[in-house]
């Protein structure tokens, strides 16, 4: 059953960590996590980096257990899916960070974290790669969506192929959020507080 978590700013509200830790049925320190910083393109979003990893360590999560080649996956690494491999020869063995995962390799992971930037250059690169096909089965088999930022607004109905995980355009880090429960039928603003959590078809805006 899908599970989101879409936020302005990750775990800053404690209620969203023990959120988290409570839909994962395993100890923290054996929790996987894929840590996505791919839409952190200017230096606002990648001051910010560090912060979004110690949301994953603060509640518990190994270093080592935050997906495994320097603890990253960045699918700008990745070739379009669409590209011919031209210098393949020898490359039998070709390490996860250069490469798509696999659903099965996906499955080893309990929650992929997507931090803040550029929405629409994250979403081309999850599009470009054919991460989104990989991701969606991911998703709907129980790994756990968290969403920072452009990783939430690449879930909502903002920019053309999105994720459709939400039909709402989404608006976050606001001064004024629209008031928790059920959703409008139009835009959603989140404060840093707030976030939407999507679980099976059931979605909320919550705080």
């Amino acid at each position: 059953m899908r599970k989101l978590l879409l936020t302005s700013t990750g775990f800053s509200n404690k209620n969203f960590k023990n959120l988290f830790l409570k839909q994962i049925p395993k100890d923290a320190q054996k929790i996987k996590v894929i840590f996505i910083p791919t839409a952190a393109i200017f230096d606002d979003a990648r001051e910010v980096l560090p912060g979004c990893m110690q949301d994953l360590t603060d509640v518990g999560i190994l270093p080592e257990n935050i997906f495994i080649y320097h603890f990253i996956y960045h699918l700008g690494y990745l070739m379009s899916k669409d590209h011919p491999r031209t210098y393949h020869a020898g490359q039998t063995n070709i390490p996860h960070m250069f490469r798509l995962l696999s659903i099965h390799e996906m499955k080893e992971y309990n929650a992929v974290y997507f931090c803040g930037g550029d929405p629409a250059h994250l979403l081309n690169e999850i599009n470009r790669t054919g991460f989104n096909d990989i991701l969606k089965s991911a998703v709907e088999t129980g790994l756990f969506y968290i969403g920072a930022s452009a990783g939430s607004i690449v879930a909502a109905g903002n920019i053309p192929n999105n994720l459709g995980y939400l039909e709402n355009e989404l608006h976050v880090h606001c001064e004024t959020g629209t008031r928790c429960g059920e959703l409008p039928p139009q835009k959603i603003y989140l404060t840093d507080s707030q976030a939407i959590w999507i679980e099976g078809d059931n979605i909320e805006i919550i705080e």
